[in-house]
């Protein structure tokens, strides 16, 4: 199956604005494929965590969907991880070039001047995991402090839909978690599906309010230039999602173990379906390559 050029996505977990390249650096000046160089934060489920040495994730087995992508388009693309403790970081991986593609990330239309965004894979919005009696409606906010991921959506979104809350910044999602376990603060703003993941963490804790703060989709990111990567990444993510639809047992595991039935998230399978068919009817066309 061929997913030609994707239409758009919509956005959800974060990443800073990055300055564009016109270089496509997944190939060398050669033409020869440099690989897959992946920025990945540890413990930000449901999309990597690293244990031991592997990374594990969805945004860790759609890379390496892209992988094997690239590898049957043109010769073995090697896939690294990148570790960066922050947003910030992550920006700066890409800009230098030490990295190439991130996973696990939201559409913003000013980003999307400086990077493209793949086909998303999953979909969300802010939700606000706490240990507080609050339903997380702005009334109920006001004065009370909200740990937030710096330079993250949500954190936008907790300056702009709660201005009357008290923001408190953390370099890495795993930094606030682990200030809400300590009982450093009682209330983290992240993404809704991350929220969920990392609830059971948090005895005690609940997610609000019942609807999300901005809606939005979850996909990979490059910067400008690079093409060939953004073509892989939007066929290998079609496959994916498109798999999953016709009950591909691989695609199955992969998306139900992270976010699916299976998992702490523990969306319905029909409900994940039913998004995945809205995403691939927004590509120009689906079918083999004549």
């Amino acid at each position: 199956m061929k997913i030609l050029p994707a239409a758009l996505a919509v956005g959800m977990l974060s990443l800073a604005a990055c300055s564009s390249q016109t270089k496509d650096t997944t190939t060398s000046a050669t033409g020869d494929p440099v690989g897959l160089k992946a920025v990945v934060i540890n413990d930000a489920l449901p999309y990597s965590t690293k244990n031991g040495d592997a990374w594990t994730g969805l945004a860790v087995d759609v890379l390496k969907a892209i992988q094997k992508e690239q590898s049957e388009e043109n010769a073995t693309t090697e896939l690294s991880y990148v570790e960066v403790g922050s947003v910030s970081e992550a920006k700066d991986a890409l800009t230098n070039g030490t990295a190439n593609i991130v996973c696990g990330v939201g559409f913003s239309w000013k980003r999307s001047r400086q990077i493209n965004y793949t086909l998303p894979f999953a979909v969300g919005g802010m939700r606000l995991l706490t240990t507080e009696g609050v339903d997380g409606t702005p009334e109920s906010m006001k004065g009370k402090q909200i740990g937030v991921i710096t330079g993250s959506i949500p954190a936008n979104l907790v300056e702009s839909q709660l201005p009357e809350a008290d923001a408190k910044g953390f370099d890495s999602p795993d930094a606030a978690l682990k200030a809400l376990k300590d009982g450093e603060i009682a209330t983290i703003a992240g993404g809704a599906l991350w929220s969920k993941a990392n609830m059971a963490e948090v005895p005690g804790s609940r997610m609000v309010p019942v609807r999300p703060y901005g809606r939005a989709g979850v996909g990979c990111a490059v910067t400008h230039g690079n093409d060939a990567l953004l073509a892989s990444g939007n066929l290998a993510i079609g496959q994916l999602l498109q798999g999953y639809i016709d009950g591909d047992e691989e695609s199955t595991r992969i998306i139900n173990s992270s976010i699916g039935p299976d998992s702490p998230v523990g969306l319905e399978a029909d409900k994940i379906a039913a998004y995945y068919n809205s995403v691939l009817g927004t590509v120009a066309g689906i079918g083999k390559d004549e």
